[in-house]
């Protein structure tokens, strides 16, 4: 089946470095290039077209979220996978809504990141275990809000009787 190509944009040199040996030393990953912030890495993508882009959100140029819904726009079926320090509700959201198909916290494991790869490769998204229960916890908030907002109003369509 071959290996899955991979490309990094992180804007960091060290963290580059690291995740390249990292992903480098699995055998179904093959890291075809890097980029130092958003605009490289939507030129990589361009150039390269990838399987998955491991993506950071806080780059300098373009921003990693304006990245992500270029990439998106572009090039749809690439996978993207956010990997950031970044665990703010709006961030969540916005990456989310900007078309990542993972979300991945700096504070990660190295199995944590593979299986996040092989999931978001697979089709599937991804969250880190802090990141889910923060999109569930806001998802039954809204749910939480739609009910009193449905049930304290009245209904358009009721008839009174007097």
């Amino acid at each position: 089946m071959g290996k899955k190509r991979v490309v990094i944009a992180e804007d960091h040199t060290i963290l580059r470095e690291g995740l390249r040996a990292l992903l480098s030393s699995t055998p179904n990953l093959e890291v075809i290039g890097e980029a130092e912030n958003g605009r490289a890495a939507v030129q990589c993508v361009q150039n390269m077209e990838p399987d998955l882009v491991l993506m950071d959100l806080s780059m300098p140029k373009t921003c990693g979220m304006d990245a992500i819904r270029e990439i998106k726009k572009q090039f749809p079926d690439t996978k993207i996978l956010t990997l950031t320090i970044h665990d703010e509700d709006e961030y969540i959201l916005a990456a989310l809504q900007a078309g990542t198909d993972g979300y991945v916290l700096k504070d990660a494991t190295r199995g944590e990141l593979i299986m996040a790869i092989e999931t978001v490769l697979a089709g599937k998204t991804y969250l880190s275990p802090g990141v889910s229960e923060k999109v569930i916890n806001g998802y039954l908030e809204g749910k939480k809000l739609s009910r009193k907002i449905r049930h304290g109003m009245p209904s358009l369509t009721a008839s009174k009787r007097y």
